[in-house]
């Protein structure tokens, strides 16, 4: 419609010139002097109008651009947060600004200064439509996608394939985008910051290709139930899972097994990591999310899963995994509200979930690997009636907390596809180790504590983990590590609570790093099992464990016990040599699943200070640490 307006715009202008000339040509001689000073005249008076006119219309247009400009920007900020609200809202607020700019169409066209701003906002709006209709296909996802997955596939892929199609839209554009804003002295900001946005759409085009393409397939997957009451790498026992298949966009099949069950029909004979022989001669499912890096303790439980006959003797291969612990389902009860179980005469809710579910995977609630009752079997289809008669808030509140629990790693996630999983990696879902570079002025940490033969006591325990690091003139890099473990079940009355705490923890460092020494923990006397003799077979990564690395990093452990009431400690004194430079980089990851005070000091060489502390010495604390904290610091000499 904007170009048919143009269009008749155009072609009245054309007529009206030639019809004037005709009557100029009609008029006698005499008079034609006095015409022509007339006609000079409105000419004059045109362009003297003209330029007050302009004046106020550059004031209008300047106010239409400013209030577009900081839309525009105002939704990429949005964008990197995530927060498709605020974004839908800033879409809002540029495309009135640029609605404004394109009303000055006919006059702005006239005026080199200011005649490529219109097609500059009309390819501008044209994005921005795109983008708002992206963003309402998006909540209409939101809103009925749950609904969709479980009864009509279809229009969950449909809609993937709309805001596919509007993204790609937006992102057409980009081009011309840049070339103009640099026209308008745009692309310091404005400009940088689209090219920015606009590669982020191609990567979420790429992204959704992989979603479109996995959900109109066949494909299985397995979701894992941790129980961070038993704490290990990834954030905690995986004592059940949920087998899932989704074909055309709709969840086919879906039913909850013990992890053990797998387990009783494996003959696989794979070495165990040396801490877990303590419990077991044999690696299988139930232990195999050994390796903080999610991706591969995932390849791992579904590699064992797959050699399986319960899934071996049907072909069956999953596709991905993802491992929640007991937070996300007591924030889905907080929303749905209690759910009773008459199977197991109890009504379970947001405060007693944890507790009850303990009670019935205790050691002698059953006979473990059988095919046993099973609570979280019988929640899960009364769960997911009750998701799907939520109400459109509701459902809005249930996504809001769900992506706490992601950015949290309360929730972790791996798919068998390049493009899928470069996008969970991204979006920080995927529990994959940070990679630091083994050059450069840097430093990094995680702590892992697996519950070995500990009960179901890490509910009841709290960590301090503190790390005091210096750096020299070489730019060797030397830290003390100090993890303090406190037991606070001392007065419970279970007795899978009110047990000792024991297992192994081991710090992840940059590879080259040398341990020192280790003060604190315990001897573990492990039995010794003829595992050549008997066939086993070693794994790969389980191999370059045992010889000091994990994943890419040094690691290194011990191990701890901790009674009832009590506190144990145990210290790691360790150092890297690395090349000196002025900027200094650190970053810790937290275990998901454990409560875990952080602290940090590190001191800069002699005759240096921190820029940011204006000292020599950075200090931070924080009781509640996020997933992935990276600390960046410069080096300035006295």
């Amino acid at each position: 419609s904007v170009s048919k307006t143009k269009n008749e715009g155009r072609i009245l202008k054309d007529k009206e010139p030639k019809q004037r000339i005709r009557e100029i040509k009609s008029v006698p001689s005499k008079r034609k002097n006095s015409l022509v000073s007339v006609f000079v005249a409105i000419i004059a008076l045109t362009l003297i109008t003209g330029v007050v006119y302009g004046v106020f219309a550059k004031d209008q247009l300047m106010g239409s651009v400013d209030v577009a400009y900081k839309g525009l920007l105002s939704a990429i900020s949005s964008a990197k947060e995530k927060d498709t609200g605020g974004m839908a809202d800033s879409l809002l607020t540029a495309d009135q600004g640029l609605q404004n700019i394109q009303s000055l169409t006919d006059f702005l066209k006239f005026i080199p200064l200011f005649r490529e701003i219109p097609d500059f906002a009309t390819v501008l709006r044209s994005a921005n439509l795109a983008a708002i209709d992206a963003l309402k296909e998006t909540e209409n996802i939101k809103d009925n996608g749950l609904s969709w997955i479980f009864n009509d596939g279809g229009k969950l892929i449909t809609s993937l394939k709309t805001i596919r199609e509007d993204i790609k839209k937006a992102s057409t554009s980009g081009t011309e985008i840049r070339n103009k804003a640099a026209l308008f002295g745009l692309a310091s900001g404005f400009s940088g910051e689209y090219i920015s946005l606009q590669s982020d759409m191609s990567f979420a085009t790429d992204a959704l290709d992989g979603a479109i393409a996995m959900l109109e397939g066949d494909n299985n997957f397995a979701v894992f139930f941790m129980n961070d009451s038993e704490m290990r790498a990834t954030g905690g026992f995986v004592g059940s899972y949920a087998f899932v298949n989704i074909a055309k966009g709709e969840i086919k099949d879906l039913g909850v097994n013990d992890i053990y069950y797998p387990d009783k029909f494996t003959e696989t004979k794979i070495v165990p990591p040396k801490p877990l022989q303590a419990i077991t001669t044999d690696w299988g499912a139930r232990d195999a999310n050994w390796f903080f890096d999610f991706p591969t303790s995932a390849k791992k439980i579904l590699g064992f899963m797959e050699k399986s006959e319960v899934y071996s003797s049907k072909g069956v291969k999953f596709k991905g995994a993802i491992a929640m612990n007991h937070k996300v389902v007591t924030d889905i009860l907080s929303v749905t509200g209690p759910i009773e179980l008459p199977e197991y005469n109890i009504v379970l809710d947001k405060d007693n979930f944890l507790e009850e579910v303990q009670k019935e995977v205790s050691r002698d609630s059953t006979i473990r690997g059988g095919e046993r009752k099973n609570i979280l079997k019988a929640l899960l289809p009364e769960m997911i009636a009750r998701l799907k008669d939520l109400s459109a808030a509701q459902k809005k509140e249930v996504i809001s907390k769900i992506s706490a629990r992601l950015a949290n790693k309360d929730i972790q996630i791996y798919i068998d596809d390049n493009n899928l999983e470069k996008t969970i990696s991204r979006m920080g879902w995927s529990g994959e180790i940070y990679q630091t570079p083994e050059f450069g002025l840097n430093d990094y940490l995680a702590v892992v504590f697996s519950n070995i033969g500990g009960e179901k006591t890490d509910v009841y325990m709290r960590q301090k983990v503190n790390l005091e690091s210096s750096i020299d003139e070489s730019g060797t890099v030397k830290d003390k590590l100090t993890v303090t473990r406190m037991h606070n079940g001392d007065n419970e009355t279970l007795k899978f609570y009110n047990a000792p705490n024991q297992g192994y923890i081991r710090a992840l460092v940059p590879q080259k790093t040398k341990l020192v020494s280790t003060t604190g923990g315990f001897d573990k006397k492990i039995a010794t099992y003829d595992y050549e003799g008997k066939g086993y077979s070693v794994d790969p990564d389980v191999a370059a464990y045992e010889g000091g690395i994990e994943s890419g990093k040094k690691v290194f452990g011990g191990w701890i016990k901790v009674l009832p009431g009590k506190e144990e400690k145990i210290s790691f004194d360790y150092e890297r040599p690395t090349t000196f430079g002025n900027k200094f980089t650190f970053v810790y990851e937290k275990q998901t699943s454990i409560d875990s005070y952080f602290s940090y000091k590190v001191t800069a060489p002699p005759g240096y200070i921190f820029k940011e502390t204006k000292s020599s010495e950075f200090i931070y604390e924080n009781p509640e640490p996020p997933s992935r904290l990276l600390i960046e610091l410069t080096l300035a000499r006295l």
